[in-house]
């Protein structure tokens, strides 16, 4: 009874109502639709920010894998150029190992070929000093290269330069040209028997007082001397030589010396002081020694028989030894 009273009271407020309602819900469709739009405005927009912003993600994103494309193809050429290096400091390595034991070989072959020499100087011409010349060069050659693995090597030859030092010094070349000159001066000695008398002395002045038979028996006294030579052989049964056995005679004493010569070179000290005994004696009893050339022949072979020249211990084995050991290491 109540609500139809209040309807037909206010028969409009039922549509005013609905009106209301309407535009209510009209304004607020609108206020959604307005919220809607600027929402989407809104997104739009920022869509497009997001879309620029990608954009420049991506141009950064491939400028970024474009510097990591070029660092990478760096980043190999630094790698490639690296090994590159690497083998090259290998060979490198390589070759200076191979240079320097080439080196070393060089040095050990020229020092044993040096040792060499001096050995041969004192087998073949026992010249003591020419030896010591040449290990003095080795040691010399090895001090400078101041290697620790040549220091065996440079003991053994200070050793075997002490020992020769305390040698007889024989000097087989001076003796061998000695002996070559004797031999050459024996065609200009003088025969024994080819020695000219001595001078006549010229007879004294005589005085007034002499008389004439004196002068007379001196005068014939001397020419009777002067048809008579006497002289002293020590050898009579060769008082005069024929040309031929003249001949004979000095390339006999030459072959004496030869034999001397031979003997030196051999290092036969008895048969050289033999030889050298026999050749004097042949010059002393064959030939004038009261000739300047023969007595220069005597001399020098008294001499030279007073020289040894046999020496002992004459050797540089040690330094061989060494010196064949380290071109066995350096290889």
């Amino acid at each position: 009874m109540a609500e139809f009273s209040m309807t037909s009271r206010a028969p409009w407020l039922a549509p005013a109502l609905g009106v209301i309602a309407i535009v209510l819900t009209l304004g607020l469709a609108w206020q959604a639709y307005d919220r809607m739009q600027t929402m989407e405005v809104q997104l739009a927009r920022r869509i497009g920010a997001f879309d620029a912003a990608s954009q420049e993600a991506r141009a950064a994103a491939r400028a970024a894998n474009a510097a990591l494309a070029d660092l990478q193809g760096r980043l190999a050429t630094l790698e490639a150029g690296a090994r590159e290096t690497q083998n090259q400091q290998l060979a490198l390595n390589a070759m200076y190992q191979d240079l320097a034991r080439s080196q070393d070989e060089r040095v050990v072959a020229d020092i044993e070929q040096t040792l060499l020499l001096a050995q041969q100087q004192l087998q073949l011409a026992g010249n003591v000093k020419a030896a010591l010349i040449g290990l003095d060069a080795a040691a010399t050659r090895l001090a400078q290269l101041d290697k620790p693995q040549f220091n065996g090597l440079r003991d053994a030859i200070a050793r075997d330069m002490e020992r020769l030092k305390l040698l007889p010094a024989a000097d087989i070349v001076s003796l061998n040209a000695r002996l070559e000159v004797l031999i050459q001066s024996v065609d200009r000695l003088k025969l024994e028997s080819e020695a000219e008398p001595e001078p006549r002395k010229a007879p004294a002045a005589q005085s007034g007082a002499v008389d004439t038979l004196a002068r007379f028996s001196a005068e014939a006294w001397r020419e009777f001397k002067s048809l008579v030579r006497i002289r002293r052989l020590d050898h009579p049964e060769l008082p005069l030589l024929p040309p031929s056995q003249r001949y004979f005679l000095r390339e006999n004493l030459k072959l004496r010396l030869l034999s001397a010569r031979m003997s030196l070179l051999q290092r036969d000290e008895s048969t050289f002081h033999n030889d050298l005994a026999e050749a004097r004696e042949w010059a002393r009893s064959y030939f004038n020694a009261r000739d300047e050339a023969t007595r220069a022949m005597l001399a020098s072979l008294d001499e030279m028989r007073k020289v040894p020249v046999l020496l002992k211990d004459a050797e540089i084995d040690a330094s061989l030894k060494s010196v064949r050991a380290a071109r066995g290491r350096s290889r």
